[in-house]
């Protein structure tokens, strides 16, 4: 392994473990919040964190890897017993969702120039997720006859796709341009990224 690939390596492994962290701990907070609260938070926190990523390793391929390794660490609540497969499962594909769709966004939302396109890749990639979301719940319900919350109405489904992702849209915007003013000077050392990744699978075996 060259040490420009190991770099990298330990990097998606360090934003991976950061993800799992907040997802574990803010993320675990705000679902039970009800009226979505959770997606429309934690979708902005996580574009900032993919946009970073991005920034410091400079390819769209490492942030799935990324969402794999955050979904993966969500996983572990499949080994608690009582506990429904859907609540875990659901979250997963909601991660992976949205790493898939920062990714093809990303390089919109990482640039500073063309204020029009990054308001656009802002509102598709928040709208586009929750599209992509409805389709794997319609996808869930002709399998097993589950009817997710969000197609169970047309009103449910508005306000999720349309009314939430506008919203989420915004934030993710008002974020980005607050880590704007942030500098990454952070060399991610094997050390961050292993101790990262293990506080993040121990933090979700515990909550």
């Amino acid at each position: 392994m060259n040490i420009k690939l190991s770099k990298n390596l330990f990097k998606i492994i360090f934003y991976g473990g950061i993800w799992g962290i907040l997802e574990a701990t803010l993320g675990y907070i705000l679902h039970l919040i009800p009226y979505s609260v959770s997606g429309m938070i934690m979708f902005p926190i996580a574009s900032v964190i993919l946009v970073r990523a991005y920034k410091s390793i400079g390819n769209r391929s490492s942030l799935l890897l990324i969402g794999f390794i955050s979904a993966g660490i969500k996983a572990i609540d499949l080994l608690l017993p009582g506990l429904s497969i859907f609540k875990t499962i659901n979250p997963m594909i909601s991660i992976i969702l949205e790493s898939m769709i920062v990714a093809a966004v990303c390089p919109f939302l990482a640039g500073e120039n063309n204020t029009k396109e990054y308001v656009g890749a802002a509102i598709i990639g928040s709208i586009g997720w929750r599209l992509m979301y409805m389709f794997y719940l319609v996808g869930i319900y002709l399998f097993t006859g589950n009817v997710g919350k969000y197609i169970a109405s047309f009103q449910n489904g508005f306000n999720f796709l349309v009314i939430n992702g506008l919203i989420n849209g915004f934030l993710v915007i008002v974020f980005l341009l607050v880590n704007n003013k942030v500098k990454n000077n952070l060399e991610v050392k094997p050390v961050y990224a292993f101790t990262t990744l293990g506080l993040a699978v121990l933090i979700q075996y515990l909550i």
